[in-house]
């Protein structure tokens, strides 16, 4: 909830609704000691220049000057500002007004020298917080960007190894002459349509991710003279939940490979998808023989994988655990909104 706060839209809101609530709370103050109309334009005074000054030296000396280490420039500019516009502040209210809100003649030119003392005091502390908070804007974008260009290179990997599983399961099918090869290539290439373009995106819906589960077993099926003793269980609207496309494949595509379907009589698959309002739920259960284990040459990217994508989108709102026992392996992973 916070990232959303701090980032895209939500940060604009944030900026927006911390402004307007300063300038009503001014208003209000000011609206006590001085007739409406004057209150109105001495609000609008006081958030204009602090407004200027906050975003011109966050947005133009911190991103253009601190940040290029032109430490030199940014000082004398960051000075020059921070004066200028104190004076321009003061003598404007003189200009308008006639002196400050407390003067109880108008008409009277008030103290400009403590005027500016007292404003030159303000705008330095606003000064150090609107560069403050721009170091650390500039601090978080630089993680954030950094862990995207993580998940990219995590998603790029799931495509080539998902690749590699699933030719080498037609190259099967295509050595024995099997009648389903050509159906296989077929289902191979709305896959791979889906994680090429569906798999950039940063969420899908939670039912297309299920459909390619579903498609990809019946890919696995194909090669299979009989029918597979594979379940999928979905409890909940899956339609109403998004998820980031391709976490729960690699589930199902790990469960086939060190499975023992072809050559366990007693061999299953189990998959469970449980939606609720705040947590989603998946469980896969496979049985295996533990005197034929085989990984590729990967090492088993695939789960590896995962765990590292959930603490890169689902940090601190993931459960995510695998466990055998007996001759099976458990895979369970919970996500919490």
């Amino acid at each position: 909830m916070l990232l959303k706060l701090l980032s895209g839209r939500g940060r604009l809101i944030t900026h927006f609704s911390g402004w307007a609530l300063v300038t009503l709370i001014t208003f209000y103050l000011l609206s006590g000691i001085r007739p409406p109309g004057e209150a109105v334009a001495r609000t609008a005074l006081f958030m204009l220049f602090p407004m200027v000054l906050f975003y011109t030296n966050a947005r133009v000396l911190i991103n253009y000057f601190f940040e290029a280490k032109k430490y030199g420039q940014w000082i004398v500019l960051a000075v020059a500002l921070w004066l200028v516009m104190a004076a321009v502040r003061v003598w404007t209210e003189l200009a308008l007004f006639g002196g400050n809100i407390l003067s109880v003649d108008d008409r009277k030119v008030a103290d400009g020298w403590k005027m500016y003392l007292v404003t030159v005091l303000i705008y330095f502390v606003l000064m150090i917080f609107s560069s403050l908070y721009q170091l650390l804007e500039n601090r978080r974008e630089l993680e954030n960007l950094h862990a995207e260009a993580q998940l990219n290179y995590l998603k790029a990997q799931i495509n080539p190894h998902f690749l590699f599983n699933t030719l080498n399961n037609i190259y099967a099918a295509a050595t024995l002459q099997h009648p389903n090869t050509a159906q296989m290539i077929l289902r191979l290439s709305d896959l791979l349509r889906y994680v090429t373009y569906d798999g950039q995106a940063d969420q899908v819906p939670l039912s297309k991710e299920i459909a390619q589960i579903r498609a990809y077993i019946e890919l696995f099926q194909l090669k299979s003279e009989n029918l597979l003793p594979i379940t999928i269980e979905v409890e909940g609207d899956p339609g109403s939940r998004q998820i980031e496309p391709l976490l729960l494949l690699p589930f199902v595509e790990n469960a086939l490979k060190h499975g023992d379907l072809e050559t366990n009589p007693d061999g299953f698959l189990r998959i469970l998808l449980h939606n609720a309002p705040h947590k989603f739920t998946f469980l896969v259960e496979n049985s295996f023989d533990p005197n034929n284990q085989q990984k590729d040459e990967q090492g088993g990217v695939g789960l590896e994988n995962i765990r590292q994508r959930l603490a890169l989108q689902y940090a601190g709102r993931n459960s995510f655990e695998t466990k055998t026992l007996d001759g099976q392996f458990f895979a369970k992973l919970e996500l919490l909104d």
